[in-house]
């Protein structure tokens, strides 16, 4: 895992809700990474599946990561998912974030979470604010 600056780091020592999901890193750098999450109990809904909000907690979690990648303080102003299938709450999921453009104040994102298959079940679209 590749890591440039120190709004990673802040983002990876100090995100609770990940930590608690046992969410991890694989890539954050230059506008996009990569992050996986185990799935079990805790990221179960009523009926077995994984949660929606699991799903979207792991992809705003990439999110994050890669909006913040190039060192400039970014947060979150609008996102949305769609989600296209179910998961069984066994395994991991995985997660992906890419820029795909920015101005000078916001930045443009597109998420993908993949099953333990590689099938993707969720894609999402978000807006960040650029405070610095």
């Amino acid at each position: 895992m590749e890591e440039n600056n120190d709004l990673i780091s802040l983002i990876r020592e100090k995100d609770t809700f990940a930590r608690h999901l046992g969410m991890e890193v694989i890539e954050a750098a230059e506008g996009h990474a990569h992050v996986a999450m185990p799935l079990g109990e805790a990221t179960a809904n009523a009926i077995g599946i994984v949660h929606g909000g699991a799903i979207f907690g792991l992809a705003d979690y990439a999110f994050a990561l890669a909006a913040n990648s190039e060192g400039i303080l970014s947060v979150a102003i609008e996102s949305s998912i769609q989600y296209m299938s179910s998961c069984q709450s066994e395994g991991r999921l995985e997660a992906t974030s890419e820029k795909v453009s920015e101005t000078r104040r916001l930045g443009f994102y597109r998420m993908k979470v993949f099953k333990p298959d590689g099938e993707v079940i969720a894609v999402c679209q978000a807006i960040v604010y650029k405070k610095s």
